[in-house]
């Protein structure tokens, strides 16, 4: 009796992943009618996730991203959401394009992938698409997604995460970006060194703008630190509530001075090329202050 379940289970979740496949060619994606085992289409998912995931973990090719929709019941929250999907909540904000943290409402459609992930535009729209364009595409592939009525192509970063400075754009915690504009010198990850020429880890990210051009404190803080540094060039630290901290570096000028309370979007510098850096640049970082700080 349990063979025949299973082969009839096993029968059913062919013609439905049949089924999915054809929706998906018509532009439409394999819906959950809800989010437990009494669903085939969310068991199929669930599968597909877990592969994902195990893939992930053992540093493999991730199976072929499939997209799947839901429409909300009962109104819930981002994360509560992304919970019961077994998902990242930076995979489920981004494919459904969110820039802050937000509930859904009882008929809203969201689409969930099969694995977890970042999903971004690479033409940005907002400052959240922004930072994450800062981290290149090298990691990343093409994803058509239709949703609204609309087409569009999306990068996907398999098994990505939001780094410090995208959560805290996403959670609230900065309100605004330290330039008013700048181009990528150098994004989040490994880079060579200038002096050593070796591979060295870098947590911040370095934009590209004219020399003199004035920095914005990113939010309201106080200044906790000032100096020069081999590195960084002359240097600003400025402390938030919430145990967050934020560093502008390879400054040309320092224009606030050590406990100084500033203002969100006050001006606290100007770009330079001090330090290690080839060009002038604004090196902008996030940091979790220490308890013991």
């Amino acid at each position: 009796m349990r063979l025949r379940s299973r082969a009839a289970f096993a029968a059913v979740l062919a013609a439905a992943t049949a089924a999915a496949a054809a929706q998906e060619r018509a532009g439409n994606y394999p819906a959950m009618s809800t989010l437990g085992p009494d669903d085939v289409i969310y068991v199929q998912r669930q599968e597909q996730l877990e592969r994902s995931y195990q893939a992930i973990r053992s540093g493999e090719q991730p199976p072929d991203l499939v997209i799947y929709s839901y429409t909300v019941r009962d109104a819930v929250d981002l994360f509560s959401l992304a919970a019961r999907l077994d998902l990242p909540y930076e995979t489920l904000a981004t494919i459904n394009r969110l820039d802050r943290s937000r509930s859904f409402l009882p008929g809203e459609r969201i689409l969930a992938p099969s694995a977890p992930g970042i999903f971004a535009s690479p033409s940005p729209g907002s400052d959240l698409d922004l930072l994450i364009s800062y981290r290149g595409r090298g990691s990343s592939y093409p994803v058509s997604v239709r949703a609204g009525g609309k087409d569009s192509v999306l990068l996907f970063y398999p098994g990505a995460g939001f780094s410090l400075e995208e959560k805290a754009l996403f959670l609230g915690l900065l309100f605004r970006l330290p330039l008013p504009a700048g181009v990528i010198a150098s994004g989040f990850g490994t880079r060579a060194s200038l002096s050593s020429r070796r591979a060295a880890r870098s947590a911040g990210i370095d934009l590209a703008a004219p020399l003199g051009t004035e920095v914005f404190a990113a939010r309201k803080g106080r200044v906790s630190e000032t100096g020069a540094d081999a590195v960084l060039g002359q240097y600003i630290v400025i402390l938030h509530e919430g145990g967050w901290s934020t560093v502008y570096g390879h400054l040309s000028a320092r224009r606030v001075r050590l406990n100084d309370e500033v203002e969100s979007g006050m001006i606290i510098g100007n770009v330079g090329s001090t330090g290690e850096t080839a060009s002038p640049c604004l090196h902008f970082e996030v940091r979790v202050v220490q308890e013991d700080q």
